[in-house]
């Protein structure tokens, strides 16, 4: 893979994944100030979600027979616009509003970046080249809060969002002059290719798609619902922010490593690896509700994000594997789309939950979720084994 156009990629990738958390310190202060309940509380944060889960698939499938670069360009233009309007939101359906078109531009950009990656990945180094951009996934993700909470603390929260649009506008220049464009790709049939429509017929297919989402529900519950349980702990949002940047940042630094070990591994072994990273995390969720202050709460933060950084490599070497099967783009559309599903159920289901049962439940829930999603993905994967007997 060209060196220039893969740290174009990464940059690209932080850049769109940046506008994803930095909301996250500012929403139990929003919702206090505008009265805000759990419910909407949970829409603002899955506003991103629902738009961008929406078009993800259809820009995947039209970016296979049309080309890549346009879609990440357009994307980066509504990004850098959009992040201007954060300050003017005075009500909650403003923010709302605000953040569905947000995560239309991250629908354009991210599975297209993927897509990019996928494509120019070398057979065998899939775990580490897609390590690679998850930490880049991951490092945004992160910074978003940290830089958020910092910069509302010492310069105010237009800051925040003017710094947004200047990224954006940056990254925007540096795609338009140096990413080159990918032509349409035409999948050849061979033995043991799949039929984009018939994905689902798939048990192993299935089996991913649940631990996609098993993933996400974590990642969402951690962004989205610490906050709430770190103000209970009378935290201010640098603290908060730095409690999420800590983990999903190791999340992001360990992925080129444990990238290296997925890709030392076959099919079974990478799922192995998977589940081991998934418990890790959860345990760690867990036991949030249990931390009496910030240490506590860092700690487990930093186990959350270990437990990612296991996981996510292993699945994301095999989607690129399924993606040269079936159409990178198209693939990691629906790919994509799927772990946005999460990422809209996440929030709004569990902004009801804490509306009515408190934020300690949220984690308690999330722990039962998964245990079940868990078993869900373990029955399809064996009987897949058992059909190849």
């Amino acid at each position: 893979m060209p060196t220039r156009t893969f740290c174009i990629l990464l940059i690209t990738a932080f850049s769109a994944m940046l506008g994803l958390g930095v909301i996250s310190p500012f929403l139990p202060v929003f919702a206090e100030q505008h009265g805000a309940n759990g419910f909407w509380l949970g829409m603002i944060f899955a506003g991103f979600g629902i738009s961008r889960g929406v078009i993800m698939p259809l820009v995947g499938m039209v970016s296979d027979k049309t080309g890549r670069k346009i879609f990440v360009t357009l994307g980066l233009l509504i990004y850098t616009i959009i992040s201007l309007f954060y300050p003017k939101a005075h009500n909650v359906f403003d923010l709302t509003v605000i953040r569905l078109i947000h995560g239309l531009s991250a629908g354009m950009i991210i599975p297209i970046v993927m897509a990019y990656v996928g494509d120019l990945t070398e057979e065998g180094k899939e775990g580490r080249t897609t390590g690679a951009l998850n930490t880049m996934f991951f490092l945004g993700v992160a910074a978003g809060p940290l830089m958020g909470g910092i910069l509302d603390r010492y310069y105010g929260f237009n800051a925040v969002f003017h710094m947004m649009a200047v990224l954006g506008a940056v990254t925007l220049v540096l795609v338009l002059a140096f990413l080159p464009e990918e032509k349409a790709h035409t999948i050849k049939k061979e033995d043991g290719s799949i039929e984009i429509k018939s994905l689902l017929k798939y048990d192993f297919i299935k089996a991913i798609l649940i631990i996609v989402v098993l993933c996400t529900l974590m990642t969402t519950v951690f962004i989205s619902f610490v906050p709430s349980l770190a103000m209970v702990r009378h935290l201010d949002t640098a603290h908060i922010g730095l409690i999420i940047f800590v983990g999903i940042v190791l999340a992001g630094l360990l992925q080129v490593p444990f990238g290296k070990v997925a890709d030392s591994l076959d099919h079974t072994g990478q799922l192995i690896q998977i589940g081991a990273g998934a418990s890790v995390s959860m345990l760690a969720l867990l036991a949030m509700p249990l931390c009496p202050d910030f240490t506590a709460l860092l700690i487990s933060g930093a186990i959350v994000g270990v437990g990612a950084a296991i996981t996510t490599p292993s699945l994301t070497a095999i989607a690129v594997q399924i993606g040269h099967k079936v159409g990178m783009g198209s693939w990691m559309g629906i790919f994509m789309a799927v772990r946005s599903i999460g990422f809209i159920l996440t929030p709004l289901i569990f902004g009801i939950v804490l509306d009515h049962m408190g934020v300690d439940s949220v984690f308690y829930l999330l722990a039962l979720l998964v245990v079940f999603l868990g078993l869900g993905a373990f029955y399809f994967i064996h009987r897949r084994l058992k059909t190849r007997q």
